[in-house]
């Protein structure tokens, strides 16, 4: 899932594509991170491995509500309009 992702950053943000492609990444690793201390606040809050991945679900399904509300924006068009 990275790479295309990866790729669609550098093709829109093509004035600064460095910039663009290093906070890419590092949602990412943020991303990992949160994950990562989620399923350790779970396991040490006593709800043990079993809720671990009913926690990834909660997170996912979060996610992809806020990019439902969030609407769908289409910056190569406002690109090509400039």
């Amino acid at each position: 899932m990275v790479p295309p992702l990866q790729m669609r950053v550098m093709r829109v943000a093509h004035e600064a594509p460095g910039l663009s492609s290093s906070v890419n990444i590092g949602a990412f690793n943020l991303g990992n991170a949160l994950g990562a201390a989620a399923g350790g606040a779970v396991i040490s809050g006593g709800l043990g491995y079993s809720f671990v991945p009913v926690m990834g679900a909660i997170i996912a399904a979060l996610g992809l509500l806020l990019v439902m509300m969030s609407g769908r924006k289409q910056p190569e068009a406002a690109c090509a309009a400039e």
